[in-house]
């Protein structure tokens, strides 16, 4: 079973926080379990380095590891060259602690995520009776009211495929905007594109097809990212 991006996030938070307490416990206490307080700091530098490594982008982490590099300089070569290897202390935990920051905030919630769709009967009902009178702008009302346009009706057909037998493009292309899904088939296992081609509906045929494909690069693309991630 493949691991999700942020359940391998929180797992890398959870080590580095339990190995910083433990560093940061008092030294009978390590003494007592024969624990090297030196072994923690050495873990607990290699998993922040790997943290910055994956989670920030490359030149801020550059410019996070040439600080870190600075900051340690020897005191004789820091003299010579006269840096403070303070402000380059301040200045790389600064960097460090604005992109947790970063990082908490993108996950909290803020109220902007994509709500599911209602499976509403009486939507879908609805939505058939604007799609048999033509009528657009009733029909962009009901869809606006986040009702789910892949549901099926009695006979079947969602309402992307009522509107292709209807022969309607303009029709077609507002389901489609909203969240219709080409692939989906009817109870006899017809797609939309199927039945417009059956029905001699060529513009319907096309715009679903030019849709069904720009379905399929999403697909993909999202494959690829997930796989990356």
């Amino acid at each position: 079973m493949r691991m999700s991006k942020r359940v391998r996030e929180w797992i890398l938070i959870g080590l580095v926080s339990l190995t910083a307490v433990l560093a940061n416990l008092p030294g009978d206490w390590l003494d007592r379990f024969d624990i090297q307080r030196n072994w923690l700091l050495a873990i607990l530098a290699l998993m922040v380095f790997i943290a910055l490594f994956f989670y920030l982008k490359f030149q801020l982490f550059f410019l996070v590891v040439l600080l870190a590099v600075a900051a340690n300089m020897p005191a004789d070569i820091a003299e010579k060259l006269s840096i403070s290897t303070v402000p380059l202390v301040i200045a790389m935990a600064a960097m460090v602690g604005f992109s947790l920051i970063n990082y908490v905030v993108g996950l909290l919630p803020t109220g902007l995520e994509t709500k599911p769709r209602e499976k509403s009967a009486e939507g879908i009902k609805a939505l058939f009776y604007a799609i048999e009178k033509g009528n657009l702008v009733y029909a962009q009302k009901v869809l606006s009211m986040n009702f789910d346009p892949n549901l099926k009706a009695e006979g079947g057909y969602t309402p992307l495929m009522y509107a292709t037998l209807r022969g309607d493009p303009k029709m077609v292309e507002l389901l489609l905007r909203n969240g219709a899904n080409v692939n989906v088939m009817s109870k006899d296992g017809d797609t939309a594109i199927e039945l417009a081609l059956r029905g001699g509906f060529q513009e319907c045929a096309d715009i679903l097809k030019q849709a069904r494909a720009e379905q399929l690069a999403r697909e993909e693309m999202l494959r690829a990212k997930q796989a990356a991630g």
